[in-house]
């Protein structure tokens, strides 16, 4: 009988330290977080650049279209790989050439990423650090990088239409 008080205050204690931590988590999420301060910091000091912002948003869906198209036409390659007969597409010397320079311009495009994602990391030290010429420089140098790589993959693009034209001789 004295297992079942006990157990029974336990649950009641545990049930009250529940109830009490969900009542300050609720009441810390009304209130304004200091986290929160930052990023609205952060997005005024990118007030004055909007224009070049908008122009890395249009070029970063111009890149998402062309990742879509080049996936539509790989599974075009695919169907037509699959209805050759074994081995042909790898006797072929076109391909093996087509091949080649898809990874060349596969390890430019990657080395074209790791170069962003560096911009992107210096941009947010210059941002911490306040410093608005180096704001607008790596953001420009930002615009240029994505420029490239779109263009590098409307070349692939372009490459893998020959390919599909080649396999369907």
């Amino acid at each position: 009988m004295k297992r079942v008080i006990m157990l029974a205050a336990a649950f009641c204690f545990g049930i009250g330290i529940f109830a009490g931590a969900l009542a300050a988590h609720a009441q810390g999420t009304n209130s304004e977080q200091p986290h929160h301060m930052h990023r609205d910091h952060m997005w005024k000091q990118l007030a004055p650049y909007k224009d070049k912002l908008h122009e890395k948003n249009q070029l970063k869906a111009e890149y998402y279209g062309l990742k879509k198209e080049a996936l539509l036409k790989k599974d075009t390659l695919l169907q037509l790989h699959s209805g050759n007969q074994p081995g042909s597409w790898h006797k072929n010397p076109k391909m093996k050439q087509y091949h080649q320079s898809m990874r060349k311009l596969h390890m430019e495009m990657k080395s074209l990423k790791d170069k962003e994602k560096a911009e992107k990391k210096n941009l947010k030290a210059a941002l911490k650090a306040k410093d608005k010429a180096k704001i607008g420089s790596h953001l420009d140098q930002m615009l240029l990088i994505q420029k490239q790589i779109n263009h590098k993959l409307a070349e692939r693009n372009k490459m893998l239409d020959t390919m599909i034209k080649e396999m369907k001789k």
